[in-house]
């Protein structure tokens, strides 16, 4: 099933090479999606185009993703960070719409999946996190 079109923003290295594994599912539920290697990348990225969802790791060449979960706190954009387990990850909601949701439980493969389409089922499409990042760093 096709949802309206969220951008999506895949955060870190590694998900260069498993980019293919992760966008084909978000691609049918028509997710955009975006690669950034670096923080600084994907701060650059959400000042110009912004977007509704960060998929980050949790270690990025140029800072941590808890660095990158503190400067999306607050705008209306949702996070999760991939932990990695053996030969797969566990994903840890980290920010819902703006809001901290450290405490959660982490999402096996198959829970993330569902908790994506439940995104892509009641987020509002157009509500980007480009207006307030630029503005945030602005002051």
């Amino acid at each position: 099933m096709r949802y309206s079109g969220m951008n999506v923003l895949l955060v870190g290295e590694d998900f260069h090479v498993a980019a293919q594994s992760l966008s084909d599912p978000l691609h049918r539920w028509g997710f955009r999606c975006h690669l950034a290697g670096t923080m600084r990348a994907t701060l650059e990225f959400l000042k110009s185009r912004g977007s509704d969802l960060v998929l980050s790791q949790m270690h990025l060449p140029d800072g941590s993703g808890f660095n990158l979960l503190s400067t999306l706190t607050g705008l209306p954009v949702t996070a999760f960070l991939c932990v990695p387990v053996e030969d797969s990850c566990l994903w840890l909601r980290a920010i819902d719409a703006g809001r901290n949701c450290w405490g959660e439980e982490m999402l096996r493969p198959a829970d993330f999946a569902r908790a994506l389409e439940e995104l892509a089922r009641r987020r509002p499409v157009g509500t980007l996190a480009q207006a307030s990042l630029a503005h945030a760093h602005a002051a």
